[in-house]
């Protein structure tokens, strides 16, 4: 697995367009195996952090960095809403945590 943290930094008169995208973006690509979850949380009334587990880090580099179709639409969409979008951090899950005794 792979996870993400994406900031959005809306433009307040597309708050609910935003929403509406985000949403049907995180089901396409639930829909499509791509991603495992999506969660979105408040950093202040404008900005916006998208925690995502995605099912590997080649899926999240050709849905988000190299978009096409449906996708490239949505996040097109998405942006649109917004006045700047940033991946703030890409990390692989650690599989093999060594036990504390």
């Amino acid at each position: 697995m792979f996870a993400t943290l994406i900031q959005y930094r809306l433009n307040p008169i597309f708050k609910a367009d935003f929403f509406h995208y985000w949403q049907e973006h995180r089901s396409y690509l639930r829909g499509i195996g791509a991603l495992h979850n999506s969660v979105l949380h408040r950093e202040s009334p404008i900005s916006y952090l998208s925690y995502s587990r995605w099912k590997d880090r080649e899926e999240f580099e050709k849905h988000i960095l190299d978009p096409s179709g449906a996708v490239q639409d949505w996040q097109a969409k998405i942006e649109d809403c917004c006045n700047d979008v940033r991946i703030i951090y890409r990390m692989d899950i650690v599989k093999d945590v060594p036990e504390y005794e």
